[in-house]
């Protein structure tokens, strides 16, 4: 998520980059997989319970390490990183005149996902997304093919956008996708350079307590190209499911990192809380499918500074046994 899009928008002016440069689009010579693809699945583990892993955007299936490397015997995983994220190619774009509310990406995504469960003969998967974006896909599909799953686990997601500016907050989902197609994507992401694009990005403290960690995952995200992930955070902007919370039938487990003070100590860093714990209020009064916990003295990257935690909820969770009191760990 580019933290200060709005902020960036009413406050810098980048002439230099203005019809040099196109981020709505791929650069000419780039290489694209058909549409539909996945970037990559790993099958690992041999456990009765079949689990989709998700990466969130920017990352590859790596994130999952700690979970993979040490729950082979529970669960058979099936890692999944998007397309265009961890050195995979990413689809064509679509027409000019396609909206970014017509999710063509996402919905290329989720009907791979469809035909990775039916391939692989899944018996109701778990679906687990960690980090942004890809919650959307877990939730998606929980929504729409309720039949398909056996429970959603999301890490780190964040619900919805959040401009993180109360006054400039859209009212509504139709404002929302107003507001990004007419002025994020045509005033400020088409032509926004690199250096802007990382300086408004996520900081690095907040994916993780250690220093080294932490800039690890920022260089990942940072090494994506700038139009791939224009145009997937432009289709996340056009999507609002807590309008649809109350349909959800499908146990679904939020977990959200605490975060430390260390990451409040930067200037302009509040947006890590209202991203990862605010746009999730709502969810439970909404519909008591919806488990939310939240894992004490971790950021963004709980598998990282909370392995221990974090894998005794989701195994909990997996076997029914998560009692529905357990908000903290």
């Amino acid at each position: 998520m580019v933290r200060n899009a709005l902020l960036s928008l009413l406050t810098c002016v980048h002439l230099t980059s203005f019809g040099q440069i196109n981020n709505l689009n791929h650069a000419d010579n780039y290489e694209t997989v058909p549409y539909g693809s996945l970037g990559s699945v790993e099958k690992i583990g041999n456990g009765k319970q079949p689990m989709i892993l998700i990466a969130g955007w920017g990352f590859d299936g790596n994130i999952f390490r700690p979970l993979t490397d040490s729950q082979q015997h529970e669960y058979t995983m099936y890692v999944v990183t998007l397309p265009g994220f961890g050195n995979t190619k990413a689809p064509p774009m679509p027409e000019n005149n396609t909206s970014y509310s017509d999710l063509y990406w996402t919905n290329g995504i989720i009907q791979a996902l469809k035909g990775l469960i039916q391939r692989e003969q899944m018996n109701r998967p778990i679906l687990m997304s960690y980090f942004t974006y890809s919650n959307v896909i877990a939730l998606r599909i929980a929504l729409d093919y309720p039949e398909l799953i056996d429970k959603v686990v999301i890490l780190s997601g964040m619900a919805r956008f959040m401009a993180n500016y109360p006054s400039y907050e859209p009212t509504s989902l139709q404002s929302r996708i107003y507001y990004t197609e007419q002025v994020l994507a045509q005033k400020w992401f088409k032509t926004v350079s690199k250096e802007t694009w990382d300086q408004g990005n996520f900081t690095p403290v907040g994916f993780s307590k250690d220093t080294l960690t932490a800039q690890k995952y920022w260089n990942q995200m940072s090494s994506v190209p700038i139009p791939i992930m224009v145009r997937y955070l432009l289709e996340y902007y056009c999507t609002d499911l807590s309008l649809e919370y109350e349909k959800l039938k499908v146990p679904t487990l939020v977990v959200m990192p605490q975060f430390t003070q260390e990451v409040f100590k930067e200037p302009g860093n509040a947006y890590w809380s209202t991203f990862f714990h605010h746009s999730w209020w709502g969810a439970k009064p909404a519909n008591s499918n919806f488990h939310l916990i939240t894992i004490s003295d971790s950021h963004a990257m709980i598998l990282e500074d909370q392995p221990d935690k974090l894998l005794d909820v989701i195994n909990l969770f997996a076997s029914g046994k998560l009692s529905p009191y357990d908000l903290k760990r």
